[in-house]
């Protein structure tokens, strides 16, 4: 694409302005890319905005997960973020159905059920045609192992869907903001954030959305706050 291919000889010239013009205008056009959105949070830390820098690089990590670059860079921009929290640990068995939903996309968790329900249906067939006892014993173990993995297929196809589609992650972009404790004005201040800290969204009641910041705590902010991932 000509547009790209302008942004890029940009950057190369340390043309970081521009570059970051001409990549916005690539977002806006809807032509999405993690390399986009990666070449685009290099411009932003280039230039000292660290809120942007960390925004991009989160959304090249969302369309590619394994890139170890993008996870690289978002270690380094974050060094610059004011803010440094221990995050609450999640229990064990919650972590582990992560990490194997992590594997692949919903897309591909599903696929994997339709292939285990196909399979479980030839096994199913043969259990109940099969004429010798060695062929039934087998069927009926392999019948209740296709059960078995098509149950966690599911699981973690919905969990795969939920971490990419549903929950909703957000990036600070003001120098600093006070979430309260109601989503008004007159809400009573429960803490400060700033610029680059990464968040969850919870809920959202006109102009203000609900978030959860790494260490559990829970307030209200106004949106044009933040930006979500």
């Amino acid at each position: 694409m000509a547009e790209f291919k302008k942004a890029n000889d940009y950057y190369q010239k340390s043309d970081y302005e521009n570059a970051i013009v001409t990549y916005e205008g690539l977002v806006k056009k809807g032509a999405t890319s993690a390399e986009v959105y990666y070449n685009l949070g290099n411009c932003y830390f280039k230039t000292g905005n660290v809120a942007k820098t960390i925004l991009n690089y989160e959304r090249a990590r969302k369309l590619a997960p394994d890139d170890e670059d993008i996870d690289f860079n978002i270690r380094i921009a974050q060094l610059k973020v004011i803010d440094r929290m221990d995050a609450v640990p999640e229990i064990f068995y919650k972590r582990w159905m992560k990490a194997a939903a992590s594997l692949f996309s919903s897309d591909t968790w599903s696929k994997i059920l339709i292939v285990n329900a196909w399979i479980l249906f030839v096994f199913l067939a043969l259990y109940i045609t099969g004429r010798s006892s060695g062929l039934k014993k087998f069927s009926f173990v392999m019948t209740f192992i296709m059960i078995i993995l098509g149950v966690f297929s599911f699981i973690f196809s919905h969990q795969s869907y939920t971490m990419t589609e549903l929950d909703q992650k957000a990036i600070v972009m003001s120098p600093s903001v006070y979430v309260k404790s109601s989503p008004d004005e007159k809400g009573t201040d429960q803490f400060i954030i700033h610029e680059g800290t990464r968040i969850d969204v919870l809920d959202e009641i006109g102009e203000w959305k609900k978030i959860r910041i790494a260490n559990g705590s829970v307030g209200w902010l106004k949106m044009e706050a933040i930006e979500v991932i």
